[in-house]
Parts: structure tokens; sequence; C-alpha cells
């Protein structure tokens, strides 16, 4: 099938989906308007929280006395911990963990990391609404405001539970950055305090939270299987796929997933027999093109998750709903992952330059098999989800997994027939995925 004819009929199903679409994001707007947050798996069982009180005259002091201290490089860290929404920060402090880090990356992290995060803001959100309170500076007039003030509560600090939050789990999965971790955790503690937005208790109060959910989520991570190593075998078959896999790459499979019932739930039908039609078409692009950008685009740049950032920010969400977002978004490409590798070791899918040994592709082919392609289905999850969250930008997401598709097509690295069912197989997590939210 030609990219153009392949366009036409993925654009026609995502048409077919238009009517279930509306219903979420009619869902998603009354969840915003209502700010009526269901935590996704965790919530807090401990009557902890209302012992927690605090003297207003100390919290007042310590405000001022806090803001005593600030000098120029201290009001660049009060800017910097209080802009955007409170897990923007954290999220970029994970990448950079993973990056300085000598210790092996998990792929289950990032989902772990915005779940907990959502939980956390579920639970504050929860007692929010029972107990309205101004900000600081709105009640006392010595206090400044040098952070971005809300229109609801200013009850337990979302900020600190995001913080809490993140700290336990970057550090959970990278414990030689624990020292890293600490110092910026006290940045934070010292800047949010000196923003005027919230007092000593209901940043306290937000750490408790933050580190209660995290714990919890953290005992579930030890038993998710995204540690485990595969010791099984490559089927030797000339007709299938070949090489020396990664030992925990195989593993993907076995993930526990967050909302499938089964690895295999959406699993394809079996790929072709016969790749050489597939094979014909890549020859013939290769015969006309000696480069792709949209290869390299893709292959280089984190383009989902950039996009996610801007429309958070270009929505101006607060942290709730950003928060709301993020988990959505990263539990459909967790589960995207495990059911795409589920197709590659189930079938074994041969990679077009093992199917014929003189085609040099444009890009490095990835080390496993290539049916169906996870670039693909991770698209196909995420632009499904990212439809429902901003349903005013579908046309763009669903050209962007259109142009992922057609991307690992002209890097040479999968068939069509890869990416028309990775996209068909992302499309039925993500359509998954939403739902289990919505419950």
């Amino acid at each position: 099938m030609s990219y153009i004819a392949f366009k036409k009929k993925f654009q026609h199903v995502l048409l077919l989906s238009c009517t279930l679409w509306l219903a979420f994001s009619m869902f998603l707007s009354a969840q915003i308007e209502n700010q009526s947050y269901q935590p996704f798996m965790f919530t807090l069982e401990s009557d902890d929280l209302s012992k927690m009180t605090s003297n207003s005259e100390l919290d007042i002091t310590a405000i001022l006395e806090a803001q005593k201290q600030i000098n120029d490089s201290t009001k660049l860290e009060i800017k910097y911990w209080n802009a955007s929404y409170p897990s923007y920060r954290w999220h970029q402090i994970m990448v950079e963990a993973g990056n300085n880090s000598s210790v092996k990356k998990n792929g289950g992290r990032m989902a772990i990391l915005h779940l907990a995060i959502y939980d956390a803001l579920a639970e504050v959100w929860k007692h929010k609404k029972v107990k309205q309170r101004g900000a600081p500076f709105q009640e006392h007039s010595l206090i400044k405001n040098l952070g971005k003030s809300t229109d609801y509560s200013a009850y337990i600090c979302e900020y600190s539970a995001t913080a809490a939050v993140a700290h336990q789990i970057i550090a959970y999965y990278f414990s030689d950055q624990k020292t890293v971790l600490d110092d910026k955790l006290e940045q934070f503690k010292r800047a949010r305090l000196q923003s005027g937005l919230q007092s000593e208790n209901d940043i306290e109060l937000g750490l408790f939270i933050g580190n209660t959910m995290a714990q919890k989520y953290i005992d579930y991570a030890k038993t998710d299987r995204t540690d485990k190593l595969w010791a099984g075998t490559v089927p030797y078959d000339k007709t299938l796929w070949s090489g020396s896999p990664s030992k925990s790459g195989v593993m993907k499979r076995q993930w526990r997933p967050f909302t499938l019932q089964s690895a295999d739930q959406f699993r394809p039908g079996p790929p072709p027999t016969d790749w050489t039609a597939d094979m014909e078409e890549l020859r013939e692009f290769y015969r006309n093109n000696n480069s792709s950008d949209i290869a390299w685009k893709w292959k280089s740049e984190p383009i989902w998750d950039m996009l996610l950032e801007r429309k958070i920010l270009e929505y101006n969400l607060d942290a709730f709903q950003a928060a709301y977002t993020s988990a959505v978004f990263h539990t459909a490409r967790f589960d995207a992952t495990i059911a795409a590798w589920d197709g590659k070791y189930h079938y074994w899918g041969i990679r077009p330059f093992q199917y014929d040994p003189e085609f040099q592709p444009i890009l490095k082919t990835p080390n496993f098999p290539g049916y169906p392609a996870g670039h693909t289905t991770v698209a196909g999850a995420l632009a499904t989800a990212m439809s429902y969250l901003f349903p005013k930008d579908k046309q763009f997401f669903q050209d962007l997994a259109l142009e992922c598709s057609e991307s690992r097509f002209e890097g040479g690295v999968h068939f069509r027939t890869d990416n028309e069912v990775g996209l068909d197989v992302g499309e039925e997590v993500g359509q998954h995925v939403i739902k289990r939210f919505l419950n």
C-alpha cells in the first residue's frame, strides 16, 4: 500500500473514532471545569494529615524571615522552581539524572513518576476542595508575592507534593544521584517558602502526601517486572529476524501493564509470509532518494515529549490538569511499548536489511525484530491520547503519527506493513488507556 493510500486509510479509521473522541473531550472539559480528579491507582489511608497543624503566626514569621534572605541568586531560584507547572522541572531532572547516572535506565521510570505525581495531586486537590484559604501574600500585607499565584485554595502545596514524589522516585531509579537530588529538594523548599505562596505547614503537608504516594509507587515498581532479564534463545529460521537482542529489551513484553489485561490483548495477526512487495517499495524509494529529513528527525529528537510540554504551556493548564495530562500520556506510551514488544517477540519479524542483504538503509537498524514497528505503535497511542487531551489539535497529532510512520519506512528500518500495523495497534492501546482513566 502506498503512503498516500495508507494516509487516507488511517484518516478514515480515525474519523470513525471521532464520536468517541468527542465524548472523551467532553469528559475532560467536565473534569477540568469541575476539578474532580480521581486517583489512578492509590489514595492515602492515613489520618496523619489531620494531625499536622500549624501556628499561623509562626508561619507568617517564617515567610518574612525567608524573604529577608532573598538576593539576586535566590530570585533566580524562586523563578526557576515556581514557574510553569510542578512536574515540568522534575521531569527534566529525571532525564538529567539518567544521563548522569551509572545505573542502568529502567523503562518504567517515567510512567511511575507521572502516575505517582498525578495520584499525589489528586489527594492534594481533595483536601483543597474542603478547605479554602488564600495564599500568605493575600492575607498578610508584609509578605511579597514572588511566584505564580492561582485562583484555588493555597491549603497544601501541590508543588511540594510533586517535589517529594519526584525526589524519592528519581532516587529509587538512580540511587547514585541522591546527593544531587537532596540538594535540589532543599533549593525547592527554600524557593517555595520565599515565594509567599504557601506557608511552611502547607509545604510540609504537600511533602508528606508526596512522600507517602511515592512509597506506594516504589513498592509497586518493585513488582512491575521492568528489571527482568531474558534467558531464552533466538529461533533459527532464515525467514525470521536474527541477532543478539538485549536481555532486558526482550522482556518488555513481560512488563506489568497499567491498563492492558494482558500484553497480547491487542496483538495483531501474523506478518506476511512473503515480503516481496514491501521490499520492492523500499527499493523504489531508495532508487529515487538518498536521504530523508524525517528519518533523522524522528530518530534524534524526543518529539512527543517536547510536544506534550508545549501543549500544556500553550493551553495554560494548571498543576492538576498538567498532572492528569502527563499521566495519560506516559501510561499510553508504556502500555503501547508492551503491546509492540509482545508482537515483536511473538512473531520475530524480519528486518529489511536481513531480508535483502544488499539493501543499505539510511538509518542503523535497531537490534530487535521489526513487526510491528515500535515507533509507530507508540505514535498511534500518543496521537490518540493527545487528541483526547487536546481535541482542537487532533488533526495535527494524527498527521504527526503518520509522519512518524513514514520516517521509519524512509529510514529503511521497517517495511511499510510494520508501520501500518503498529499505528493500528497503538490506536487501540490509546483508546483503551483513555477508557481506564475515565472509569
